[in-house]
């Protein structure tokens, strides 16, 4: 569960969950919790790294004598990309949905010159990076939509295509991205959620008016958003006394989405779990976005969870399904 966390954070700040670790360590003892010790000092290792990766090179630095030296630092300086540097004997393993994913051309450049300076600073070690993990922030514009996101890797990856070439078919992407259908699937759904893509069946598929004969995503068009607002109002004028209670059903279960890893994470650490030790543990580790739910709300989560066949009850505790 910590480890969740910590790889889904946006920055280095680990002062909550430092807290948090001293609390515990004095109910179940220093040596049971050393792994989780050594998690919270790897991201403070991280962040002094990130910031000498992105300064320039001391004189006598193995690359510093380097043509484009000044160059690279500049580029590093001026990006975004922050790295977090694993020991990887005291993390849990990490999941492996895409173990052969690719990052885009443009993106895989600048992990490439990250790394490449991380071996001028730590030689003669070399970085691995896990593309498939981490927690991008996007700010997208299309048409009249616009779009602010935190999403993983993979879907930062996939919309990234998309400034390319408006329609992608399944099968380009899953050559250009190395990653299952399956997957894919899962990941491009954001996407289309957001209002920002639209899947096509190709053939004979009379709604996707763009010409392509293969199945794949493409781009949505003006004619895509009056669809979708034809298909609002007739849905408001229809049965509207009842669809303002599944909105709000529908919203509420969207909101507690966002909670699903961490729950499914306790659940993995601990053979089985009451609703009441879950909501504690969600109210004192969970702060992105902060967990301020009711008892109620979990337990009607938890029930979705078990009708998704995720989580299963036996009498009063919880078990992951496996």
């Amino acid at each position: 569960m910590l480890a969740e966390r910590l790889l889904s954070k946006v920055g280095y700040d680990v002062d909550r969950e430092t807290h948090a670790l001293e609390l515990l360590k004095l109910r179940f003892g220093e040596h049971n919790l050393h792994k989780c010790e050594v998690m919270l000092k790897d991201m403070r290792d991280s962040k002094r790294l990130n910031t000498n990766i992105k300064a320039p090179l001391a004189p006598g630095t193995p690359g510093a004598a380097v043509d484009d030296a000044h160059e690279t630092t500049e580029t590093l300086r001026k990006s975004n990309l922050d790295a977090t540097v694993v020991s990887n004997l005291f993390w849990p393993p990490f999941q492996t949905e895409a173990p052969d994913f690719a990052l885009p051309s443009s993106m895989h450049a600048l992990t490439a010159t990250y790394a490449e300076r991380y071996h001028h600073l730590k030689a003669p070690r070399k970085m691995t990076w896990l593309h498939n993990l981490g927690t991008v922030q996007m700010e997208i514009m299309w048409r009249d939509t616009e779009v602010v996101v935190t999403v993983g890797p993979i879907e930062a990856a996939l919309i990234h295509l998309f400034q390319d070439r408006s329609f992608w078919s399944v099968d380009e992407l899953v050559e250009t991205l190395k990653i299952p259908k399956q997957v894919l699937r899962r990941k491009a759904v954001v996407w289309i959620n957001n209002g920002l893509l639209v899947e096509t069946s190709g053939g004979n598929d009379k709604t996707d008016t763009s010409g392509n004969t293969e199945p794949g995503y493409r781009l949505v068009t003006e004619t895509d958003a009056k669809a979708t607002f034809g298909a609002a109002a007739a849905d408001d004028g229809v049965g509207a006394s009842g669809g303002s209670v599944a909105s709000a059903e529908t919203q509420a279960a969207a909101g507690m989405k966002v909670y699903e890893q961490y729950i499914i994470g306790m659940l993995t650490n601990f053979p089985q779990l009451p609703l009441g030790r879950i909501h504690n543990m969600l109210k004192m580790f969970v702060s992105e976005p902060p967990y301020d739910r009711t008892e109620h709300q979990l337990a009607a989560f938890l029930t979705q969870l078990i009708a998704e066949d995720k989580v299963v009850m036996e009498g009063e505790q919880f078990k992951r399904r496996t």
